[in-house]
């Protein structure tokens, strides 16, 4: 089975079973030739009758009437000699045979559904085998009575969804902001979660994409909680103001933390679902604490109080010591000052 299958069976269209009928039809009639034994040979005996005639056929097809061979002749012609005129007509019945179910059984399904919205057919055979026996009718079948419930649409309960009580519209982005058109302040936050012992650790990041400051806690769990205590360490030890934080739409990032958010007046902007790189930066520093820390200092997870304070010394060394190839080989401490971005003393 291909590997777009899936996909190819969603994007195409739906029929009706008529809809669908009439489409192989056509395509029958415009393709099917080829593959149809009937016309074939329908084609080879008016081939035969056009080069040597009638008695020639005869001979050749005994079991051919004549005027089976001149009504093919003549539909032929008509066609202008099309090959799709000799395939084969439907042979389906103009009047076929249609349910008829008298008019008073029909008002009692039809009350009863009214009445009882989710009574379903099965129940419903009791009271017409009652009321068809007192008023010596045909009773009806279960699935007679399905078929009358469906083609009549005796569907009376409340279809329409509960609306929503609370609904914000979020404000999304498509593409990975460019460094030329921010300015420092923009911070990404995510998190991910790492499987060590038997149990996953989860961590929050976060990154201020132009001078590259980051930050990262290990948490008990992703929650909305734990995300607003992060902002507020992170409020208090980022050296710019910070304006914009851009998140995916993962449930830490809701509650708590947008009014963390609306607290302290910054905008909070919005990835799309499964688009990963529109969070380019902070998606990016994920894997750096992995590769450079936690498969280092992965055995300490199960001290956790040594493990924090090791967490924070390499922190202190990726902001300030570690040189950053896209800042220049500067650390994010030096091209803060380098450039004036630092607009702040952090505790």
């Amino acid at each position: 089975m291909p590997a777009d299958f899936h996909h190819l069976r969603y994007i195409l269209p739906k029929f009706k079973k008529w809809q669908y009928r009439a489409l192989m039809i056509t395509m029958q009639n415009a393709l099917g030739f080829g593959e149809n034994d009937k016309a074939q040979f329908r084609f080879h005996v008016l081939s035969l009758f056009y080069h040597s005639g009638w008695r020639m056929v005869k001979k050749a097809f005994p079991n051919l009437s004549r005027p089976t061979v001149y009504r093919w002749k003549r539909t032929y012609e008509l066609s202008g000699k099309k090959l799709s005129s000799l395939l084969p007509k439907t042979t389906r019945p103009k009047n076929t045979r249609r349910m008829q179910t008298p008019v008073p059984v029909l008002a009692l399904i039809k009350s009863l559904r009214e009445e009882y919205p989710r009574l379903g057919k099965e129940k419903i055979k009791l009271f017409v085998d009652s009321f068809c026996q007192a008023n010596n009718l045909p009773s009806l079948s279960s699935s007679t009575i399905g078929k009358v419930i469906k083609r009549n649409s005796f569907f009376f309960y409340d279809t329409k969804k509960p609306k929503r009580s609370s609904f914000t519209l979020k404000q999304r982005i498509k593409l990975c902001p460019q460094l030329k058109d921010i300015t420092p302040g923009y911070l990404q936050v995510d998190g991910f979660k790492f499987w060590y012992g038997e149990r996953y650790y989860y961590f929050l990041t976060a990154v201020e994409i132009v001078t590259r400051q980051a930050f990262v806690k290990l948490v008990p769990q992703p929650s909305s909680k734990q995300a607003s205590l992060f902002l507020k360490e992170i409020i208090s030890q980022c050296r710019v103001i910070i304006h914009t934080i851009q998140t995916d739409n993962g449930g830490e990032f809701e509650k708590y933390f947008k009014q963390a958010l609306e607290e302290l007046s910054i905008i909070h902007l919005y990835s799309y679902p499964k688009h990963p790189k529109t969070n380019g930066f902070v998606e990016r520093f994920n894997w750096t604490v992995q590769d450079e820390f936690l498969f280092t200092y992965e055995d300490l997870l199960l001290y956790e109080e040594e493990f924090k304070k090791k967490l924070e010394e390499w922190m202190i060394f990726y902001n300030q010591k570690r040189p950053h190839q896209s800042l220049g080989y500067l650390t994010p401490y030096q091209y803060q000052e380098k450039r004036g971005f630092v607009s702040k003393v952090c505790n």
